[in-house]
């Protein structure tokens, strides 16, 4: 047994350890508590991962077709949105005996995991073990990585994708540099699930991927690179791995490109929410440090930055490239990569957006803080290279310790995610409830996927809907649209298809409450019949002919969806076939030294340190807020106003200073649910000038994109505005005036002070502003 443990620690890098432990640190919120947030777009993933556990237990293993989403109406998500976390999620609770929401947290962890072993391979095996654990700690301690998109966004697909870039990363350049067999199956099949992961980011990192290998074959062998170049005999083999791997993903890229113009994708990328021209950020928001969280919010605001740690690190090894006893010119890919990133997050590349259409399709120019994350991640591993100035081993031993503790120690304020509740049993009657209360219709906010024949959105139909809960098949037809002369008998629902006994006089329409998408067919007696699409709200309508019938509507897949598949199996099949034909070769190793033995103790002492350091953080508070009741302890402004019976607005943040005309003002109202609200509300933000007339404002369809139908009365909303002031505004001192009104009827709530005076309906912020021209 001895002999045993001993080959296996000497087997095992403890870099990979240390990167490991890295990843439960931070995924330790996920770790440690049960089910996963409401507030987040991890709801939606879940909902998502729902549909597709349900289907599987049809024995539908690859769905395209939402059934229960639109009020019921159905929704091709599946068709367009990768679905690979979706899989994952589902596969998770199968097997486990659990649920979706287990399984998306699953994904969440997984998705810290790969990227923390995925960045401390690909730098070891380049720069060595010790520059691999910084990289490692730099991007699992990451803002984004950490914090904002598995908690404030909840983009599960979105994070997995970044996990696999560095792995992604790794293999392919273990196998330009080695030829061997297992790297380049393994790095087949992780280009196929990035492409299958996320869309967008499998376009920024498939992009980022190919210039590296254009640079490490074109570029690297120009100048000194402290390597020896690699064979060229294993470029055939990276092109390989490229094209099998793009082809094991057409069953799902290749409908998308051919049936693109059977949807309204270009609901995504309008104006409005998603319009891109809201969300540039600054290099001082980027270079700041993380805020310490108010747990008294429902999402406590927090800056879209790369982390002090992470910003020094970088720009250490970033100046590594233009010293010539460090210089290793691979590292300047990183350093242009870097700088990419950040510069499409600013709005000094609008002009770059503005030129290329495209560009609008990734909505958040704050996307791509993942992949910056990940270049800059290297480039801090890099910053051990100045230690080769020195002979001095113990150098680099402290300071990677140091170093990678201090990335821990810069994220400490991110490690206090607001807490949840349990999240609840997915169900579709649970999934339909949601949007009849005003959660994003279909899992997506602007029905980019809604096929093109939904001119216009139907109403939800109760009694369709009733069917869900009262009977034991769900019911698709719209009865009110059969006539007297004839009769519909309901046999069987699943998720693709609806089975009807008809019999009739005379021949007569039959409508589904199912929105016509490419691939569903109707047939009579086993015999096809042309579908009409019924307009304007796109429900699948079709002739019945006299007599007793077998009537079927079933979902099928179109010829782009077969072209796809097979394109899928084919390239598995050459996969297979090549791996057992080079299962011998390629047998040489690039892999770095493993981390050495006075590293992996100094990393070990440092984490029981950080350990204690949290347990006294924990205790004291040091990292965190909490406001209870109407008091908003980051407010920068107090203030109690009720707005009918339910709601309060007790808070705001209003900027000093002069604005010009055609600018922004931005304005953060803090809201308390005082009870259950049982309505939806819109709110406003208006900016009065001395003249009474309205020269400014901002409106959204719901505070903080948040329906006040789902506040929690434990917690604050946070609601951030820019009202746009109009260009001919005149100077002059404005007043800001907010408040809460209904759609349905037009109507303002009526607004109360602190001793329950009506005071009109809006409420006057104290602070003006002031308008120059």
């Amino acid at each position: 047994m001895k002999t045993i443990l001993s080959r296996l620690a000497r087997a095992v890098d403890p870099g990979l350890i240390a990167a490991l432990a890295f990843a439960i640190a931070a995924a330790w919120p996920f770790l440690s508590r049960p089910s996963l947030p409401l507030f987040t777009d991890a709801e939606l993933h879940i909902y998502r991962a729902g549909e597709i556990i349900f289907s599987l237990r049809e024995g539908i293993l690859w769905p395209r077709w939402a059934p229960d989403f639109y009020y019921g109406y159905g929704y091709p998500v599946f068709n367009y949105y990768a679905p690979l976390t979706y899989h994952i999620a589902s596969y998770y609770a199968l097997l486990t005996g659990t649920d979706v929401v287990a399984g998306t947290k699953a994904v969440f962890v997984l998705a810290i995991g790969l990227g923390a072993v995925g960045v401390y391979g690909f730098v070891r095996d380049r720069w060595g073990a010790s520059a691999g654990v910084l990289a490692s700690a730099a991007l699992t301690f990451s803002p984004y990585v950490l914090y904002i998109d598995p908690h404030a966004r909840g983009d599960s697909p979105e994070l997995f994708a970044i996990g696999l870039a560095p792995l992604m990363f790794w293999l392919f350049d273990r196998l330009y540099r080695s030829g061997r067999s297992a790297a380049w199956v393994a790095a087949t099949l992780t280009l196929a699930a990035m492409i299958l992961t996320h869309p967008l980011m499998a376009l920024v990192f498939f992009g980022l991927l190919v210039a590296w290998l254009a640079w490490a074959m074109l570029i690297v062998p120009l100048a000194p690179n402290g390597m020896a170049p690699p064979p060229r005999r294993h470029v055939w083999l990276v092109g390989l791995a490229l094209l099998i791997g793009i082809g094991l993903a057409a069953l799902y890229w290749m409908p998308v490109l051919l049936e693109r113009s059977a949807i309204q994708l270009h609901n995504v990328a309008g104006p409005g929410y998603f319009d891109f021209h809201r969300y540039f950020i600054g290099l001082g928001e980027l270079a700041s440090p993380s805020k310490i969280f108010d747990l008294g919010a429902t999402q406590p605001d927090f800056n879209f930055n790369i982390g002090w740690p992470q910003v020094f690190l970088a720009a250490l090894g970033a100046l590594t490239a233009f010293t010539a006893r460090t210089r290793r010119i691979d590292l300047l890919f990183f350093v242009f990569t870097g700088l990419g990133f950040i510069y499409l997050m600013t709005r000094a590349s609008l002009q770059v957006w503005e030129s290329i259409p495209q560009m609008s399709f990734f909505q958040f120019p704050t996307r791509f803080l993942g992949p910056a994350s990940f270049a800059l991640a290297v480039l801090a591993g890099a910053s051990l290279r100045w230690l080769n100035l020195f002979d001095r081993p113990w150098l680099e031993t402290a300071a990677a310790v140091a170093l990678a503790t201090g990335c821990l120690v810069g994220a400490a304020p991110l490690m206090y995610p607001p807490g949840w509740g349990d999240f609840g049993v997915i169900t579709p009657q649970r999934m339909i409830n949601e949007e009849l209360n005003g959660r994003a219709l279909g899992t997506t906010s602007s029905g980019d996927f809604l096929p093109v024949g939904v001119v216009y959105v139907p109403n939800p139909e109760m009694a369709y809907i009733n069917s869900y809960y009262s009977r034991p098949v769900i019911n698709k037809l719209n009865a009110p649209t059969v006539p007297g002369f004839a009769g519909v008998e309901v046999r069987a629902h699943g998720a693709t298809y609806d089975r009807f006994l008809t019999g009739a006089t005379r021949p007569f329409v039959l409508q589904l409450f199912t929105f016509y998408f490419p691939g569903w067919k109707a047939y009579v007696d086993g015999q096809e019949v042309p579908i009409v699409v019924e307009a304007p709200h796109g429900f699948i309508t079709f002739k019945v002919p006299i007599g007793p019938h077998d009537v079927e509507v079933r979902f099928t897949d179109t010829p782009s969806r077969t072209a796809g598949h097979a394109v899928s199996t084919l390239s598995l099949i050459a996969l297979i076939a090549i791996a057992i034909r080079r299962r011998r070769e390629g047998q040489t190793t690039t892999a770095g030294a493993p981390l050495s033995r006075p590293i992996a103790l100094g990393l070990a002492a440092a984490v029981v340190v950080f350990a204690a350091f949290k347990m006294s953080a924990d205790a004291s508070g040091w990292f965190r807020v909490t406001s209870t009741g109407t008091t908003v302890k980051v407010a920068e402004q107090t203030l109690f106003a009720r707005l009918g019976d339910h709601i309060a607005l007790i808070g705001y943040d209003l900027p000093r200073g002069t604005f010009r005309p055609g600018t922004e003002v931005p304005v953060t109202l803090y809201w308390k649910a005082l009870s259950p609200v049982g309505n939806s509300y819109q709110v406003y933000v208006h900016l009065i000038g001395r003249d009474g007339k309205l020269w400014g404002q901002s409106d959204k369809l719901n505070p903080a994109d948040f329906p006040t139908l789902r506040w929690p009365i434990d917690r604050y909303v946070r609601d951030e505005h820019n009202a746009l002031l109009s260009p001919d505004a005149p100077p002059g001192v404005y007043t800001v005036v907010a408040g809460l009104w209904q759609a349905s009827s037009g109507k303002r709530l009526p607004v109360y002070d602190a001793s329950n005076t009506p005071v009109g309906d809006g409420v006057v912020l104290s602070r003006a502003i002031v308008v120059v021209r």
